[in-house]
């Protein structure tokens, strides 16, 4: 298939080859389809994909990266082919290349300068039944849970609506009523759900309040045959801790790069 933008029902099914390893593109293209454009490259069972994501339609990167527009992600297999739909990047301007592999990186720096920035980790788990203890699902947003995930910037309407959906749920323990640590799971693309928002009051920090949330969330993706994504900050010493306490297992990292004119 020659690089270009791609029709999304057959862009999609492409991307679904390799859920994990496409996870982000997957989650961008459900939360930013109308105002984000996809060009893939195709041979054989090798794939490139390149999605421009236009900042005004994603809070994190307009306060992360105030000098830029958009952002370009890019998953590949091979490096010929990322070097075809590279084509497509805006020139003249400053860029954040979002990058999985090394490999992509040498060929991106073949055109643009690049200053690596951060890096986020995906985690996953093959199997997980146990609940718990004290820790309990709920498909309804609290006031306290509402306030919890606002101060993550987590807006408790879009949240709320994906629980309406049928699309997310909370996990959460709490005390007379009060939510003291939670987290939530959301529906990203098919069996893929993400757990974030993990978030436990100061003062009950240090008590594995979080561990059981998240426990308590892969217990139930688990019930329902779905496929874990923790995502989780390179400098997150502690949400890096949690996940590999679980039995999490690192599947991807996401290095975030600034290219500037």
């Amino acid at each position: 298939m020659p690089p270009g933008t791609t029709e999304i029902t057959g862009a999609l099914e492409i991307l679904r080859r390799d859920p994990l390893r496409n996870v982000v593109l997957l989650k961008f293209l459900d939360t930013t389809l109308g105002s984000s454009t996809l060009h893939q490259a195709v041979d054989g069972h090798d794939v490139a994909s390149l999605l421009l994501v236009d900042h005004r339609f994603s809070s994190f990167d307009r306060k992360a990266y105030p000098a830029a527009r958009v952002s370009a992600i890019i998953s590949s297999t091979r490096p010929e082919l990322t070097r075809k739909v590279l084509a497509f990047a805006p020139r003249g301007e400053t860029l954040v290349f979002k990058l999985t592999d090394e490999a992509d990186r040498l060929v991106v720096a073949e055109e643009f300068p690049l200053k690596r920035q951060t890096a986020y980790h995906s985690y996953t788990a093959s199997a997980f039944a146990a609940a718990a203890p004290g820790a309990d699902v709920e498909f309804a947003l609290s006031d306290s849970l509402s306030r919890m995930f606002a101060a993550q910037d987590h807006d408790p309407e879009w949240l709320g609506c994906l629980i309406d959906s049928g699309r997310a749920f909370v996990s959460a323990v709490k005390e007379d009523g009060q939510a003291l640590s939670a987290c939530f799971a959301f529906q990203i693309d098919g069996a893929i759900w993400e757990i974030g928002g993990v978030y436990t009051v100061p003062a009950r920090r240090g008590e594995g309040l979080g561990s059981r949330a998240v426990r308590t969330a892969l217990a139930e993706l688990a019930r329902r045959a779905c496929v874990p994504r923790y995502h989780v900050a390179e400098d997150n010493a502690a949400s890096i801790k949690l996940a590999e306490t679980l039995g999490m297992t690192r599947f991807l990292t996401l290095t975030h790069y600034l290219s500037e004119v």
